[in-house]
């Protein structure tokens, strides 16, 4: 089975949407963009006990009760050897026509004026034109025996979680062997006796009688106070501790282990569904009060275990997706109403081992608006320093800067543009030299150009002697050579350096920088200084980049159209 896609109408924040989805999705957006509803559309329709509490007026967006709520959502289902597949197939003979590989399954409601609440119906069928209603006896659907919905909260509470598991575990048919339920049984009746002879519960029996007969008096009368407790409660008695060594037992009180045992205990109870049933985990916020190791940690779990193989997962930690591959990232925005994107992500190959570096860096810059994508930390460090000086909220309204580690915008690239993010490139006009065809490749303008579509330039000559006196030089011809293409490149947001950052800036502020380095005690030149020890020596400048006069000069530059382009988004 593999989620396709869904569309919800006229259903709380959302007046129309429409979004692709496969089989692990992650649900990305600002607070209060509909998040939590989205998971809603899905619970109505797949989960019973979502669903037999109906629909109130304020489920209808904005209140519009004229109108139809409609939530669909399309499952491929042509893999026949697929024992899920196999489960909707039992289930729905009859309702799939021959030659479908795809269904559909839809929740439909409409608002009986005089009516508090409304009982939504269902549909499905092979063809979205036609669907039929879905075999019910009274609130019970035929598709409430195909699929399992688990839906998982921020508030998820351990001691609930944890009684009702065992208590199903305990009490079930095998859950005490007869040996074990009379030995508890007489231990109990043994206790319970022992309790009612206890010198406080007597003087208790005896306190009660003597305020009962205040109001009235009885000959033969009394109070006898009894213990009651049961093989069939023990299970609600029963409390998790975790050990540490033989002689160190702790209650897990902290909330971070509360919800990591509850997620545990979760997982334990759901697995026994997996093969009767299809499970389907609805997920929110699962990083609080969660250690970045324990957000980690369940980031493993949640996307290499096969039980979560359909997955809706919301958060707002880069640290809870460290792990996520194979997954459909979906983002949720407003604009003149609630819309979404969606893109397909797949940890490249080249990227497996960092995998969890790529996907903190990826899923931090998915909130943003306005994503200015850099080589290296030292354009990080110096970008961020402007902006805090000319605009200190850029992040708070919706501008950020990452950092690619050298050369890797595609990746980045496309999935945030994909996602309705604005992006802006900052990147160096490399040329890469080939010493026995004395040959450059335009290693700048050939890892951009392919971005907007452009094909990458060919090789081109070069002098050997000119090239061993002024390297420089020929990264300003080849800029100069190519102006069209960096026009071109420019109005997609995309901009090149003359040669690199470091003779971009002294370009703009040579005599700030030949102070700066003078103070040094260096016999380098500003560039060559800044050039050595990146990260370190641009963190020096910054420091003393203390004059708005200085920064200004910087921002409003041709050098740095860049960062100007996202300042202007951000005060827009």
């Amino acid at each position: 089975m593999k989620f396709k896609k869904i569309e919800i109408n006229n259903f709380r924040n959302f007046e129309q949407i429409q979004i692709d989805l496969e089989n692990k999705n992650v649900l990305f957006g600002l607070n209060d963009i509909g998040k939590t509803n989205f998971l809603y559309a899905l619970r109505f329709l797949f989960d019973r006990d979502c669903r037999k509490n109906g629909l109130i007026e304020s489920d209808f967006y904005k209140k519009d009760i004229t109108r139809e709520i409609e939530i669909t959502v399309e499952l491929d289902i042509s893999d026949n050897s697929d024992s899920d597949d196999r489960k909707i197939r039992k289930w729905m003979v009859g309702a799939i026509q021959s030659g479908y590989d795809s269904v559909f399954m839809q929740l439909k409601a409409n608002f009986v004026i005089g009516d508090v609440v409304v009982m939504p119906e269902l549909f499905w069928g092979s063809d979205e034109k036609f669907l039929e209603p879905i075999p019910s006896t009274q609130a019970y659907y035929a598709i409430d025996r195909i699929f399992n919905v688990v839906y998982i909260d921020s508030s998820v509470q351990l001691n609930n979680i944890f009684k009702h598991y065992t208590r199903e575990v305990i009490n079930n048919q095998n859950g005490l062997t007869d040996k074990e339920s009379e030995n508890i049984k007489r231990i109990i009746d043994r206790l319970n006796g022992r309790i009612g002879r206890l010198q406080s519960v007597k003087g208790l029996e005896k306190t009660i009688k003597e305020e009962y007969s205040k109001y009235r008096k009885e000959k033969e009368f009394g109070i006898e106070i009894r213990s009651e407790l049961q093989v069939e409660n023990v299970s609600s008695k029963l409390v998790p501790y975790i050990n540490y060594g033989k002689n160190n037992s702790y209650p897990t009180s902290g909330d971070g282990r509360k919800k990591l045992l509850a997620y545990a205990m979760l997982s334990l109870e759901n697995r026994k569904y997996d093969d009767v049933k299809i499970n389907i985990f609805l997920v929110e916020e699962l990083e609080n009060h969660l250690h970045r190791a324990m957000q980690m940690a369940i980031s493993k779990q949640l996307f290499f275990d096969n039980l979560f193989k359909y997955l809706f997962l919301t958060t707002h930690s880069p640290l809870i997706v460290s792990w996520m591959d194979d997954v459909n990232l979906i983002k949720l925005f407003k604009t003149d109403k609630t819309d979404g994107k969606s893109i397909y992500y797949t940890v490249p190959t080249a990227y497996k081992k960092f995998k969890a570096q790529l996907n903190q860096n990826l899923s931090e810059a998915i909130y943003a608006d306005y994503v200015l994508l850099v080589e290296g930390p030292s354009e990080k460090i110096l970008f961020e320093t402007i902006m805090a000086k000319m605009c200190p909220d850029y992040e708070l309204l919706g501008g950020y800067i990452l950092v690619v580690n050298g050369i890797n915008f595609k990746q980045y690239y496309d999935i945030l543009k994909n996602l309705g993010v604005r992006v802006i490139i900052k990147t160096d006009n490399d040329l890469k030299y080939g010493k026995k065809a004395k040959e450059y490749n335009y290693l700048g303008l050939n890892r951009v150009l392919p971005l907007i579509g452009e094909n990458k330039l060919q090789n081109d000559k070069y002098d050997l002697k000119k090239f061993e006196r002024d390297k420089k030089h020929l990264q300003e011809v080849a800029y100069n050579n190519h102006s069209k293409k960096i026009q071109l490149l420019e109005m997609n947001s995309i901009y090149l350096s003359k040669i690199d950052l470091e003779n971009d800036l002294y370009e703009v502020i040579p005599n700030k920088l030949d102070q700066f380095v003078q103070r040094k005690n260096t016999l380098k030149n500003a560039v060559e200084y800044l050039q050595e020890q990146k990260m370190i020596h641009m963190i020096e400048l910054c420091q003393e980049l203390d004059s708005t006069a200085t920064i200004k000069k910087v921002l409003n530059s041709d050098r740095f159209k860049c960062l100007k382009e996202l300042y202007d988004l951000c005060n827009q």
